[in-house]
């Protein structure tokens, strides 16, 4: 495979039949484009992970597969295989189950990510902390110095808030009760609003925009363009999503992403799942 596959240019056509890993392996990698576009079943590549309306994550374009992570791990011997076989399945499940990764830096997913600054800046810390900040190969994310914000609507309102854990300094436990979570839902939104409401009085008062965005909460939504290898994004899924004491609104995120790959490298998708559920019990 060459090059990276355009989801938006992809044809329509039924996912294939799980069962039957011949038949999935031979539409992987001789009808990529119809793959591809079958994600979660249909035609979609994009999901709304906090299901606000607001939020979504897309999958712009991505170039590999299972196939090239096989070709990848087998560039020391010089050797290459044309196709998937019970051969190249073990090769996979042995890279997983040893972590030998580095042949899954040559898959690379391209994201559109739309998410609450917040999430945002938790995100941002695997570009710059992260293990494999070296695979994560682009970040550019929308800036409020150039672009106005018009919609007061903007901003992640939870629906159902979580108690402060007593015994985890960063995490939740629990949720209020109806009364004080309808109580904090007001009182959110009203913050949300009050923050929108300085923001537009001082940008129509000729306050600059780099200057205003100062006031507007952390709940307001922002967007950015992550390129990145499949060896970097199962490090994210896994601190993201398996990870005890991590956020759930990150987590969702995660979990889309990991719905919105695995019809692309569902064997290392698969294995990795296997073998990280082994390491994490």
């Amino acid at each position: 495979m060459s090059g990276y596959v355009h989801l938006e240019r992809m044809d329509n056509r039924h996912t294939p039949d799980r069962r039957n890993m011949e038949e999935l392996f031979f539409h992987l990698h001789t009808k990529t484009k119809s793959i591809a576009r079958t994600i979660q079943g249909g035609s979609m590549n994009w999901m709304d992970p906090l299901n606000d309306g607001k939020s979504r994550i897309e999958l712009l374009s991505f170039i590999g597969g299972d196939l090239d992570i096989v070709n990848d791990a087998k560039a020391s011997f010089e050797k290459t295989a044309g196709e998937l076989t019970d051969k190249e399945i073990k090769l996979i499940h042995y890279l997983v189950k040893h972590q030998h990764t580095s042949p899954f830096r040559g898959t690379v997913f391209k994201f559109k990510v739309k998410a609450p600054l917040f999430i945002c800046r938790q995100w941002f810390k695997h570009l710059i902390a992260s293990n494999h900040n070296d695979e994560q190969l682009g970040w550019n994310e929308k800036s409020l110095r150039y672009v106005e914000i018009v919609d007061p609507d903007e901003f992640y309102i939870p629906q159902q808030f979580r108690r402060q854990s007593e015994s985890n300094k960063q995490g939740s436990n629990g949720v209020l009760d109806y009364v004080e979570n309808n109580t904090a839902i007001k009182e959110y939104e009203y913050a949300c609003r009050s923050s929108y409401d300085t923001y537009r009085l001082l940008v129509d008062l000729g306050v600059c925009r780099e200057q205003a965005r100062g006031v507007l909460v952390p709940s307001v939504y922002t967007s950015w363009v992550w390129t990145v290898s499949l060896q970097a994004v199962l490090n994210f899924i896994d601190l993201r999503l398996l990870s005890k004491g991590a956020q759930d609104e990150i987590g969702v995120y995660a979990q889309a992403i990991e719905d919105l790959i695995k019809p692309i490298a569902p064997i290392a998708m698969e294995s990795w799942r296997l073998y990280q559920g082994q390491s994490n019990q």
